[in-house]
């Protein structure tokens, strides 16, 4: 990433609340981003992990220590919480001291707060970033986008969020979720705020996520972009909005248990009593193996997804609402915000900001597609397109690791397995070829086949965890495919069982390996993927499953040649030899994919057994320039 070559003259940047969840990844990013600038962390007590950051003890109740120690500083950003609490009390240090300010609130009463600084921002001549989170920021990056070009012939437009359970979430965070959880919520509606009955069941009160299961209930509840949307200063003419109907789910989370606590209407003292046991069954959570790391933003109009923009990534909420705040930060640092001295939600900034805020956040590795999946479905892309961090090709998803060195495979991959495997050709040939009785007697027999082939070959199982792991999965495959072939003949068989295999591996793929986009992103992303492709054979050749040699032919043009596969062997050694390529092609293709935006040129030879020889030249588009302007000359 390069966003920091536009920085002109340094500032001084304070972090409060860089101790928690959000706080310490925008100090992350930020640091990986601008390390000559000046970025300190504040907060009550120093837990930060980052040494190289450093820490002052701050704590906002002591007004007049705050405003002295941010008179050193150019720019706040308040990452702390709870909001509902807080409301507005951080800003006016920040206006007291002088200094701008950036925030992440997430709560509709701060919001209202906050806003109602905009006069006294204006005579300070400082100005206040509000909102510049998850939801609202990202969302209202969406939302605004959707009503400018006027998608909805009525303005109304719908906000569904999914955050899965595999982060465990900060200690704050149970604060901002408790807050929804009542019996009347603030909505904006027919034009005008309002407050209404919380519709925990009213439709459409489910929401299908691409890729997802099933459709899952959705919890209402009142975002700080309302306040914005009702307030005056909102351009109507330009982007027209007259309801918003914000829900969100949590993996785990009942709605009925959002109802019940709504009911019960807690006290102050219970809900930090929730608030502390929400946070630690998170943090046990986290760890079930059914624990997504996915997060989903849906944003269209008049009920009708397809018709909307959507994001979605293995990558948790803390993150997305960290990179918000960094792409605002950007903005700000190279004087990209044109709207200055005052209160601005995303909602009251120009069409000129909003497409700068965009376009920081796509240099950051976040954007957002057309809500109509079927490109998607086309790609085999069910787990999405963003990434935590693009800092560099080390910090890429999974980079140096295989299928069996990987933490945890997706939760999801299983589902999606066999649904790859009920839509195939190869599970309806069985259903034409066999009655049910047949269908049973076919699967018990490969789960017979299964054990028995596991066992020939324990051998090799015992070799390691990842070596028992492997043989599982490829004892599984042939067996089934095995028996097939002796059910339908070889001639069907293969080409069946190939294009099923090819189809569901580039699946799984999509999640093993980043989207091409985000190589796209790196600096040299030729050398990118080349060097997340050596990783990904150092991994396998570490646990002896190929082996593979490197030769440079020349300047920027190398040889890889792979051999010793074991998917091979194996493969040969339970009597399926014309399988021996098959992962080797997948692998082929995976790689073409995540080289197709990037100048690399791949000449892939494929030779039996699982061998190949591939070509590869890195030669850049801007070497390529200057090479023919010499041969011109």
């Amino acid at each position: 990433m390069t966003i920091s070559s536009f920085i002109t003259h340094a500032k001084k940047i304070i972090v409060i609340g860089g101790t928690g969840e959000t706080g310490q990844r925008i100090l992350k990013y930020l640091k990986q981003s601008y390390p000559d600038i000046s970025i300190n962390c504040a907060s009550r007590q120093n837990t930060l992990t980052q040494k190289d950051i450093p820490f002052v003890t701050l704590d906002i109740n002591n007004k007049q220590q705050t405003i002295e120690l941010l008179k050193n500083y150019d720019l706040a950003i308040l990452a702390m919480g709870p909001m509902e609490r807080l409301l507005d009390a951080p800003h006016q240090l920040c206006l007291d001291a002088g200094i701008d300010c950036i925030d992440i609130n997430d709560s509709a009463s701060a919001s209202k707060a906050i806003l109602a600084l905009h006069t006294a921002a204006q005579k300070k001549q400082c100005s206040i970033y509000t909102g510049m989170g998850l939801s609202p920021g990202i969302t209202s990056l969406m939302l605004m986008q959707l009503a400018q070009a006027k998608k909805s012939t009525t303005g109304t437009y719908c906000s569904r969020l999914y955050m899965g359970a595999a982060y465990g979430g900060g200690k704050t965070s149970p604060y901002s979720m408790l807050a929804n959880f009542t019996k009347k919520i603030t909505v904006f509606q027919q034009g005008k705020l309002q407050t209404i009955a919380t519709p925990w069941k009213k439709d459409p009160y489910q929401f299908h996520f691409f890729g997802q299961e099933k459709p899952l209930a959705m919890i209402p509840y009142g975002t700080p972009e309302v306040i914005s949307l009702s307030s005056e200063r909102y351009d109507q003419q330009l982007a027209p909005i007259t309801t918003f109907d914000s829900r969100f789910h949590i993996q785990f989370f009942p709605l009925a248990m959002a109802k019940a606590i709504a009911n019960f209407n807690p006290s102050t003292k219970t809900i930090n009593f929730l608030a502390k046991k929400f946070y630690s069954s998170g943090q046990s959570i986290k760890h079930k193996p059914k624990a997504d790391p996915d997060t989903y933003i849906c944003i269209f109009p008049d009920n009708q997804p397809k018709q909307g923009i959507m994001l979605q990534g293995s990558i948790s909420s803390y993150d997305l609402t960290a990179l918000m705040a960094c792409a605002v930060i950007d903005c700000w640092l190279n004087n990209k915000l044109k709207e200055k001295n005052g209160v601005y939600p995303v909602e009251f900034l120009s069409t000129t900001t909003r497409e700068c805020l965009v376009q920081m956040l796509e240099q950051r590795g976040i954007s957002w597609r057309t809500g109509d999946t079927d490109a998607l479905k086309h790609q085999n892309n069910y787990f999405g397109w963003l990434e935590s961090n693009i800092y560099n090709v080390q910090t890429l998803r999974h980079y140096g690791k295989n299928w069996y060195t990987v933490d945890k495979v997706h939760p999801r991959m299983v589902f999606l397995q066999k649904q790859f495997l009920f839509q195939s050709e190869v599970w309806q040939s069985l259903k034409s070829k066999l009655n049910s009785f047949q269908l049973t007697s076919f699967v018990i027999k490969m789960l017979i086949r299964w054990k028995k082939q596991k066992k020939q070959l324990e051998q090799y199982a015992q070799k390691s965890i990842e070596w028992k792991k492997l043989i599982k999965d490829l004892t599984m495959f042939t067996s089934g495919y095995s028996l097939f072939r002796e059910t339908v003949g070889k001639e069907i068989a293969y080409p069946l069982y190939r294009k099923m295999f090819l189809d569901t591996g580039d699946m799984e793929m999509q999640w093993l390996w980043p989207q091409a986009e985000a190589f796209a992103l790196l600096t040299s992303p030729e050398e990118a993927v080349y060097q997340y492709w050596l990783a990904f054979l150092d991994s396998y050749q570490q646990l002896g499953i190929l082996n593979y040699s490197q030769t440079m032919l020349s300047k920027d043009c190398y040889q890889i040649h792979i051999d010793q596969c074991i998917y091979a062997e194996v493969f040969n050694k339970l009597e399926c030899p014309e399988l021996a390529n098959l992962v080797r092609e997948m692998e082929h293709y995976a790689f073409t994919r995540i080289a197709s935006k990037t100048p690399l040129i791949i000449d892939w030879h494929q030779k039996a057994n699982g061998e190949a020889d591939v070509f590869l030249n890195l030669q850049s588009i801007t070497d390529k320039q200057t090479a023919n302007k010499v041969n011109n000359s």
